[in-house]
């Protein structure tokens, strides 16, 4: 987090802002908790419900979690209820959005998964099971690390964790 002052920095600091995110554009986080709660606007000074995300490290703010993120937050993670998210880990990052009033792109959070399925992650799991792997499945794997054709690391490796 820089400790600079961005320009368009919300006077509501108690919660996270694109401006909040490193220099990179990217955070990955763990997720503390996740609950509805009143958050107050500091410029017309009413409260609203909103979904707030804490997280475990206490150096990043709490999270206002719209729709849109909500709904990433679920399908990269399948957990489907906020109160089971304890534990998620998700990469915040930098997007723009058109703004309806002003037509122009606007800075905004968004949420995306923390990629397990990396190289590293498919030698691992193909050193531990290769012995359980037919002679023909474990020269694809090979010549899929050997090429490292990213594409198929999901499916090769949710195929030899099923085994």
């Amino acid at each position: 987090m820089s400790e600079k002052t961005h320009w368009m920095q919300s006077p509501n600091k108690n919660y996270l802002g694109h401006w909040d995110l490193p220099e990179s554009g990217e955070l990955i986080v763990t997720i503390k908790s996740a609950n509805w709660e009143a958050v107050k606007n500091p410029i017309t000074n009413t409260t609203e419900s909103k979904r707030v995300v804490h997280f475990i490290s206490e150096k990043v703010k709490p999270f206002i979690c719209n729709q849109t993120n909500a709904q990433s937050i679920v399908r990269s993670s399948g957990v489907k209820f906020m109160e089971d998210s304890k534990g998620v880990e998700i990469c915040l990052y930098i997007d723009t959005i058109k703004d309806k009033r002003t037509k122009e792109d606007v800075d905004c959070i968004r949420v995306r998964p923390v990629n397990p399925y990396t190289l590293e992650a498919l030698q691992s799991l193909f050193n531990e099971k290769r012995g359980k792997l037919s002679e023909v499945i474990a020269n694809r794997v090979v010549d899929i690390m050997a090429n490292e054709e990213v594409s198929s690391y999901m499916k090769t490796i949710k195929h030899i964790q099923s085994l």
